[in-house]
């Protein structure tokens, strides 16, 4: 298990240093709040965030990252921050940045640019926090040795967002690119979420996705050469592409216009590309963290 030990400064470098996915996500976190509320927020705030207005929260105490990667390990978390910005048109959820092209009361088209979940796994060590701010993880069989080390590089993503709001609900369709010329690989995601008020302090949001990533994409972080196998006489190349689906649930109680107590759990079921790679030990991920937030 390795420790967390991050600070908002390598949270900011994240954003900028992107030779990196989130969806964090972490699908890092990438949905923008409507007109009036903010919706499909990974954590739910509070209270209301105004145009133009930074809000920065921490969060102190303990989940877990779970590596789908065979040789990495799992990821403990104590630390959680989260940074956000809403302006009349750019906005910054974390690692995911973008700018509405479009808006009305129930409908808007984002330019978004965000993290690829699937090299945050191969680098758990240096971000597994944005996974825990969008992503997700694994089960493991202890009797399968590992293969040798595997190097991949992080990607980020940019792309369109659609969102419409009706009934309650949020519907989000998204078509993402490798802008970095890591994998030239994309992303394409279909969400449905919604956000229930329990009670004057309980907060509650809910989402369920499915992700289809590019054969160009799973063959890069998933593919294995001779030399990454456990027998050095097999390789493994996904001949197709894949659908990723996942499940999240995010709640907040407020103690007080500062403190909230905070449960993250998100499970996302892999495709069969990706669960027959050799050096994948999983069929399902998950991630959860549960502790005391403050909101500056």
């Amino acid at each position: 298990m390795k420790h967390l030990s991050f600070t908002l400064t390598l949270l900011f470098s994240a954003w900028t240093a992107v030779a990196e996915p989130t969806e964090i996500s972490i699908e890092a976190i990438d949905e923008k709040p409507s007109v009036n509320e903010k919706h499909n927020s990974s954590v739910i705030e509070t209270s209301e965030q105004e145009v133009g207005e930074w809000k920065v929260s921490i969060s102190l105490g303990y989940g877990q990252v779970e590596s789908i990667i065979s040789n990495v390990d799992d990821y403990d978390l104590y630390f959680l921050p989260r940074v956000s910005y809403y302006g009349e048109n750019f906005f910054l959820e974390n690692t995911t940045m973008g700018y509405s092209l479009y808006e009305d009361e129930r409908f808007y088209i984002d330019l978004v640019g965000r993290l690829n979940e699937d090299g945050i796994y191969v680098k758990l060590d240096d971000f597994g926090v944005f996974s825990a701010l969008g992503v997700q993880p694994p089960l493991r069989n202890p009797r399968m040795p590992p293969p040798p080390d595997v190097e991949r590089d992080i990607s980020y993503l940019g792309g369109f967002a659609a969102n419409y709001h009706l009934s309650g609900f949020d519907f989000r369709a998204g078509y993402y690119h490798d802008v970095t010329d890591v994998h030239y690989g994309y992303e394409a995601d279909f969400t449905v979420s919604r956000n229930f008020i329990l009670t004057d302090n309980w907060f509650l949001h809910i989402n369920a996705s499915a992700i289809h990533k590019s054969k160009k994409l799973l063959n890069y972080y998933y593919g294995t050469t001779a030399r990454e196998s456990v027998n050095p006489f097999f390789s493994y190349q996904p001949d197709s592409s894949g659908i990723n689906y996942s499940f999240s649930i995010n709640s907040e109680y407020a103690l007080s216009n500062n403190w909230a107590w905070q449960l993250l759990f998100k499970r996302t079921m892999l495709s069969d590309e990706i669960t027959d790679s050799n050096i994948i030990d999983t069929t399902h991920t998950d991630t959860y963290f549960f502790g005391m937030k403050y909101t500056f």
